[in-house]
């Protein structure tokens, strides 16, 4: 079975691993350079002990999303002061 979704965000990424997990040849098509569009902006996981809408999403099934974004997404060779690869 192949599978052609049209669109990089958060939907369109979500139905690709879905597909993918479900045996698919799959296809995304995205029209900017960047996957999951305003959803990969901010980023921390914890704020003060509280979960954030990240891990909010975790808990509800989207882990692999998660950790696929969160392993495309950091910086590497890049000093911010006070965090390591922010």
């Amino acid at each position: 079975m192949k599978v052609i979704i049209v669109g990089g965000g958060w939907s369109g990424v979500a139905a690709a691993v879905s597909a993918k997990k479900a045996g698919a040849e799959v296809h995304l098509y995205e029209k900017t350079d960047l996957l999951l569009g305003l959803g990969n902006v901010g980023g921390i996981m914890r704020n003060n002990g509280r979960y954030t809408a990240s891990e909010e999403l975790m808990v509800l099934g989207a882990g692999d999303l998660i950790k696929i974004t969160d392993r495309v997404s950091t910086h590497r060779d890049i000093s911010f002061p006070g965090h390591k690869n922010a």
